[in-house]
């Protein structure tokens, strides 16, 4: 049985309905022109004049991750510490688990401007461990229990992050020595957090991410990796996922390696994609790398977490295996480093797809060289909502000028949208809105109006874009005859829209493979 959605007002199409039989996209055509093409048991959907488009892309997120995020206490619009701290003890009242986490707190967006200490979790509980993270993922509060469960001592030394002992913070390498004592995930424990996030991004119209699960939430790469290709293969992976490939050790990339996998092994719903080298932290953490002390805090300009010449033994290797790196850079310095050692092994127009994610802190000079070098950008819009309220305090007025530019790469190179959740909500609304108008949500600040995007380069970004990038673009993304069926129907048109009216945007229906796969009640069919 085939299905027609007729009198629709189909994206970047001078039609209105489409044919779907199975998976497949049989015809894009005028509403009268499909309906002579169907047989009586066929199935007929008038969309009465809705905005139908392709199902939007996360070039970069941890969907693992979000899928773990969204099972434990989420903190992102916490207004205090003391909220914060009431959800945690709700969930200590609420759980047997012995383990309690939260996560998506801004220290900045609390009334008391500050993280929550060890003392406020001690009084919580002395016996369970509690471990709270911050948005960026880059910093962790912690109770003395979970000090102790971890081993972490006062004076402990661990390189490529730091403790704070008496106020249980953790920097990054040393959120990563504590996840080691975590309670352990499951094959099943991992699907069900694949299950959680799928669910939330149909909701927001999304079927296709770039993810960096591999150590996102257990050490054993393997076991995330088996449980992407059991889903895949029994079909109940709902999403089509690129693997960002993360690796603790180069011994466990090697491995990988040897066991044959590399870049595009894999199917229509899970691949393989490029090698993922995380350089530095985070600029609201002050844990990213700058060439220069940070304006607001003159005694740290953030984390390298590789020498040069660890990095170029990873990205030497990976290059062998015709493997692509891409490389988180939030500061200028880490960025420096992943140009350095790139440009050593990349081709003329960058046929692997090397590319750099998040595309924050650069200077002029550098965003010239990412574009020369024809490298993907897998950036953020979301991002300034926050951090045009940091940027210039961080790096200072200067520097803060050539940041973030996101217009002049997506005109240079190939650029993809994203959210990087769980550090961000994935709603690609918002991250048009933000894209188009560089205002924060509430309106009170701006951020280098001259790199906003048109409202199609923020559309693409985040669709024809996001599946060229990911390499799914050779038969989804578009709606065309020949096509996978993924598709979303909108409660207004986003192509013309006045901006403000962006972020009230509803997904109404999305199709995944020609499954229906989330419907708002309020669509009646």
């Amino acid at each position: 049985m085939s299905t027609a959605y007729i009198n629709a007002s189909i994206y970047d199409s001078k039609y209105n309905a489409l044919l779907i039989d199975e998976d497949y996209i049989l015809d894009v055509n005028t509403t009268e022109e499909i309906l002579k093409l169907l047989t009586p048991s066929d199935k007929i959907i008038d969309l009465k004049g809705k905005f139908l488009m392709p199902s939007f892309v996360d070039s970069h997120m941890h969907f693992v991750e979000y899928g773990n995020y969204l099972s434990n206490v989420q903190l992102a619009d916490c207004k205090s510490v003391e909220e914060l701290l009431q959800r945690i003890n709700e969930k200590l009242q609420s759980s047997s688990n012995k383990w309690i986490f939260g996560r998506g707190f801004q220290e900045d967006s609390l009334i008391e401007k500050r993280y929550p200490t060890k003392q406020e979790l001690d009084q919580l509980s002395k016996n369970r461990p509690i471990c709270i993270t911050r948005a960026c993922g880059h910093v962790m509060i912690v109770n003395q229990a979970a000090l102790d469960m971890a081993n972490i001592h006062e004076g402990i030394q661990i390189e490529g992050g730091k403790v704070h002992y008496e106020e249980g913070i953790l920097e990054e390498a040393a959120i990563e020595y504590i996840h080691h004592y975590f309670p352990s995930e499951t094959l099943d424990s991992i699907k069900e957090y694949m299950d959680l996030a799928t669910a939330k991004l149909h909701s927001y119209g999304i079927t296709a991410v770039g993810s960096d699960d591999f150590l996102s939430i257990t050490h054993d790469y393997k076991l995330v990796l088996d449980a992407y290709l059991q889903s895949a293969y029994q079909q109940k992976l709902k999403v089509r996922v690129n693997e960002q490939c993360e690796f603790e050790t180069i011994e466990n990339f090697e491995e990988f390696l040897e066991d044959g996998y590399t870049t595009g092994v894999g199917d229509e719903r899970f691949k393989i994609g490029p090698l993922k080298m995380v350089l530095d932290g985070s600029l609201g953490a002050r844990t990213a790398a700058l060439k220069k002390p940070y304006a607001d805090q003159p005694d740290t300009s953030g984390y390298l977490r590789y020498t040069n010449e660890q990095l170029e033994d990873f990205v030497r290797l990976a290059n062998y295996y015709n493997m692509p790196t891409i490389a988180h850079c939030i500061g200028d310095k880490s960025l420096h480093q992943a140009l350095m050692i790139f440009e050593k092994y990349l081709l003329e127009n960058n046929p692997l797809g090397y590319g750099i994610v998040h595309c924050q802190i650069m200077s002029k000079p550098q965003t010239e060289k990412v574009i020369k070098n024809q490298l993907y950008c897998f950036y953020q819009s979301l991002f300034i909502d926050y951090d045009s309220k940091i940027v210039e305090d961080r790096v200072g007025k200067s520097l803060a000028k050539t940041s973030y530019p996101s217009k002049t790469l997506y005109e240079g190179t190939l650029c993809g949208n994203g959210s990087d959740a769980p550090v961000e909500d994935p709603n690609p609304f918002k991250g048009i809105y933000l894209a188009c108008t560089r205002t924060s949500i509430d309106g009170q600040r701006t951020m280098n109006l001259s790199e906003s995007l048109t409202r199609k380069q923020a559309i693409d970004s985040y669709t024809r874009n996001g599946y060229q990038m990911l390499d799914f673009a050779q038969f989804t993304g578009k709606i065309e005859k020949g096509y996978k069926a993924d598709f979303i129907v909108l409660n207004q048109n986003i192509e013309t829209c006045q901006n403000q009216k962006l972020l009230d945007t509803k997904v109404l229906l999305t199709v995944f493979d020609g499954e229906e796969v989330y419907k708002d009640d309020s669509f009646n069919l």
